[in-house]
């Protein structure tokens, strides 16, 4: 056989070897296609039968999230520092009551005076020039806002300050508040329990020591820890379930509604047939039966895992978590819900200003004036001897009596005009009549059994 011969048989046999590999790799594209657009079509299929629940869809990803908020247990541990900040910012109803007394807080410090042992305002106080101007950002009202907030969420509050020394001894340049979840506090002995506090994530600065730092808190029953206690946490178990519910309630909402599982119907000995499951998930599925009421052809279990905001009774859980919040933080409810109750704004600011704002600013006063009173030692600094921080709650004009109410007070106790015109800012008229008691008819001063003179004898 010659060699032209040899090698036309040999190109034939590579000829048809490169066709056939052709035609294997274009069936092999075609196989992965079909795996793909199979793959494509279970995980389709797998989002479609989110209310279906039987053999690989066991896993499916609606249903997972879905009985994580249903039948998990919710943890009512203790609220840490960095909770009670993501409360704050996350609960409309605990930023909504907390945001509310932080604002009366920073509007009736204004009212704030210094008094001398004798009770008299003293005007020219470097504590006073501080007070009005806390520092290079905040004004009073901002400062205030943010002392009462940290106060609201942690239970404490921290302020630096620092003092100066010599002939400034225990006076003021400034007032930062700290945010308290920033805040760590240094143990010590026994001799000085609180050596001072540090800021996180700034290892580069020193201790802030107990002279250049006040601390404002709530009393706390826990020995292990020097911080305050949060009335959240005393509200911690209605604020969680309330997140719990409405959570529940999102994911429902977020997965298209779906509120029950439906699985096939167990036999009489507690099995699944797999004939029947698979003519359910094929009636469920289709296409053609979706908005649509039908009737299966076979028993199903149904269980109930969505609910309606009533069925859930997120409304009542809302009510009952503001309730527990306004009796945390010592508020009238009716003020969150601005009921009927108050005849007008007037009335309800009073009540927040009684109820909640007046006592923090009492506490901030008491606390301010104890650390620039009081040197390390204990010793009373002598520019603030006798000296205190008292707020004038007769200068809030919404605590003023009405003048009707003035006026009916007055006639019941039958005051003279001059009394009265005293009471209303008139000045005085300097006539006898002006000055006797004004009694209604009927009504007279002397002995008891003397007769009426209007009587007839």
């Amino acid at each position: 056989m010659d060699e032209g011969h040899i090698n036309t048989k040999t190109k034939s046999k590579i000829m048809a070897n490169i066709f056939t590999f052709g035609r294997e790799m274009k069936a092999l594209k075609a196989t992965i296609s079909e795996l793909q657009e199979l793959q494509i079509s279970q995980s389709r299929l797998l989002r479609e039968k989110k209310g279906y629940l039987y053999g690989d869809n066991t896993d499916n990803e609606f249903l997972r999230k879905l009985l994580g908020v249903t039948f998990s247990t919710t943890d009512f541990g203790d609220f840490g520092r960095e909770e009670l900040y993501l409360t704050y910012r996350t609960n409309s109803a605990v930023f909504g009551i907390i945001d509310r007394i932080a604002k009366a807080c920073g509007e009736i410090g204004q009212y704030i005076e210094l008094l001398d042992k004798d009770d008299n305002v003293v005007e020219d106080n470097p504590l006073i020039k501080v007070l009005k101007r806390p520092n290079d950002r905040f004004s009073l009202y901002q400062f205030l806002y943010a002392w009462a907030t940290n106060y609201n969420v942690f239970g404490d509050a921290f302020v630096y300050a620092k003092k100066g020394i010599g002939k400034d001894l225990g006076n003021v340049a400034g007032m930062y508040v700290i945010p308290s979840q920033k805040v760590e506090i240094e143990k010590g002995g026994w001799a000085q329990p609180i050596k001072g506090i540090k800021i996180k994530g700034s290892a580069d600065m020193d201790i802030i020591t107990p002279r250049d730092y006040f601390q404002s808190f709530i009393y706390n029953l826990d020995s292990d820890t020097y911080f305050g206690f949060s009335p959240l946490i005393a509200a911690a178990y209605d604020c969680q379930l309330l997140k719990k519910g409405k959570l529940r309630l999102n994911t429902s909402m977020d997965n298209g509604g779906v509120n029950a599982i439906i699985a096939p119907a167990k036999d009489k000995d507690g099995f699944v047939v797999p004939q029947a499951a698979n003519e359910l998930e094929k009636d469920l599925n289709s296409n053609k039966n979706a908005n649509r009421t039908m009737f299966l052809r076979q028993a199903v279990e149904v269980t109930k895992v969505g609910s309606t905001p009533v069925e859930l009774g997120v409304l009542d859980g809302s009510k009952e978590a503001v309730t527990a919040l306004c009796f945390a933080f010592g508020i009238p409810m009716d003020l969150y819900y601005g009921q009927s109750k108050y005849e007008n704004a007037k009335e309800a600011k009073k009540s927040l200003y009684e109820s909640a704002a007046i006592p923090l600013i009492n506490v901030f006063c008491n606390d301010l004036m104890n650390f620039v009173k009081y040197d390390e030692s204990g010793k009373e600094v002598k520019q603030y001897a006798g000296m205190k921080l008292v707020l004038n709650t007769d200068k809030i004009e919404v605590l003023k009596a009405s003048t009707t109410e003035v006026l009916t007070s007055l006639n019941l106790m039958n005051a003279t005009l001059n009394e009265k015109r005293e009471a209303m800012g008139y000045a005085e008229i300097e006539e006898d009549y002006a000055n006797k008691p004004m009694l209604t008819l009927g009504v007279q001063f002397g002995d008891m059994y003397s007769p009426d003179i209007n009587e007839n004898e």
